[in-house]
């Protein structure tokens, strides 16, 4: 058996470093409580994400066509791009009436599709470590359960993605090019599972990427004090209390809102 001296290796802090990590962890909690209590925000906040998704998701194409990423790594991004909901009402899911929500469903069609790439056969061609790779709580390695989950999750997500692309344009041919004027809510809509769904969410991602860099011995990764981690941590920080001051002093946390528990009215 390999020892723990043996094992450790440096990680890429470009990409999953402590910075960009708790940067990112502060936006998951931000759209959390945008879609809480600041639901007029959803929008730009997606934009907001849709943009940081985007950037990681092109550094990772171009590691993987460079061959400078392991297939552990892929993991370690796939759990960051993994964060809170963008809407607790089903909202904004199929909004092809805007550039960016076009733009939102081909990035999770191309996500998904890389996806389906990766778990099939793209791990199998990255760099080997000199440990097992570890992806997964109770040390699940890449050639276990995690990789059937994988395929299975990324056609699942892909066939939804595009049907969801197809079924919002069909929609939109339909109605002329126009939006469809919606009911007008004068107290924010909260669906119950889709809150609790986006919690689970959260909790998951943070957790399995920390437990993916502690149990593949990264080194390298935890030094705050650089130029891009500063950055990527107070833009995330910024976010966040930017949400959190109107919460607290525009009395958003208090303000009555409607509950759903399946489509259907609580309150």
């Amino acid at each position: 058996m390999a020892s723990l001296d043996s094992c450790e290796m440096d990680g890429d802090a470009d990409f999953y470093g402590i910075g960009i990590r708790l940067g990112l962890y502060a936006q998951s909690l931000t759209t959390l409580l945008v879609t809480l209590f600041v639901q007029e925000e959803e929008a730009v906040n997606r934009i907001l994400n849709l943009l940081l998704q985007l950037a990681i998701f092109a550094g990772t194409l171009l590691s993987t066509n460079a061959g400078t990423i392991h297939a552990f790594e892929v993991i370690i991004v796939f759990w960051l791009l993994v964060g809170a909901l963008s809407s607790l009402t089903g909202s904004g899911v199929t909004g092809t009436h805007s550039f960016s929500g076009i733009c939102r469903l081909l990035f999770y069609i191309a996500l998904s599709a890389y996806g389906c790439w990766f778990f099939f056969e793209g791990q199998d061609a990255m760099q080997d470590t000199p440990c097992v790779q570890i992806v997964f709580f109770g040390e699940s390695s890449l050639n276990g359960w995690f990789r059937t989950f994988g395929k299975a999750a990324s056609i699942i997500s892909l066939t939804i993605c595009v049907g969801l692309l197809a079924w919002a344009g069909t929609t939109y041919a339909k109605r002329g090019g126009g939006e469809k004027p919606r009911r007008v809510s004068y107290r924010p809509q909260t669906e119950i599972t889709l809150m609790l769904l986006s919690i689970a969410t959260v909790i998951l991602s943070i957790t399995s990427a920390e437990y993916v860099i502690t149990a593949n011995h990264l080194s390298g990764v935890d030094d705050i004090f650089d130029v891009g981690q500063v950055l990527a941590f107070l833009v995330g920080v910024f976010q966040l209390l930017n949400v959190l001051v109107p919460i607290f002093l525009k009395g958003h946390l208090w303000a009555p809102r409607c509950w759903l528990l399946f489509g259907r009215h609580l309150t």
